[in-house]
């Protein structure tokens, strides 16, 4: 009994840790930081306004590493100068992992009432199906909508 009283507790530890492990067990998120040179840097777009009087709007930025796509989505605004400098940043979990292998292509960007919609066509590393993006962000800080779809 004491051996299968640790053969027990062993598995339950390691369930435990696979639970634990998160979305993204494989590989690490990389941040907006990683890609801030603009030999990685392959798309930028302003697209749509925030806030309360529309003062602010929307960048998304589009890089890539080892042909596999980071989407990064920042709220900027103006400085008294006009200068603008981007309030919040939010990296797309579904993308941003390095071991997503997920490449995209033919982005587009679009305002709506409630923020934007980012469109893309996707190619996973992980089958051969070609897939369409769409991501919707707004109106708060960090609120996003990721559907991947399946297409012949």
């Amino acid at each position: 009994m004491p051996r299968a009283a640790a053969v027990r507790k062993m598995l339950l530890a390691i369930l435990a840790t696979l639970c634990g492990a998160g979305a993204h067990a494989l590989g690490s998120d990389l941040g907006y930081d990683t890609f801030k040179t603009p030999d990685s840097v392959t798309w930028v777009q302003l697209c749509g306004t925030w806030g309360k009087n529309h003062e602010g709007t929307y960048r998304v930025v589009h890089a890539d590493q080892y042909a596999q796509s980071f989407l990064y989505v920042q709220r900027m605004t103006r400085d008294a100068n006009g200068s603008l400098h981007a309030d919040h940043t939010l990296a797309i979990a579904e993308l941003d992992n390095d071991h997503s292998e997920i490449a995209l292509t033919d982005l587009a960007c679009r305002a709506t009432p409630r923020g934007i919609v980012v469109t893309a066509k996707a190619a996973s590393g992980h089958d051969d199906k070609l897939r369409r993006v769409t991501i919707e962000v707004g109106p708060a800080p960090g609120q996003y909508r990721y559907r991947a779809q399946r297409t012949r």
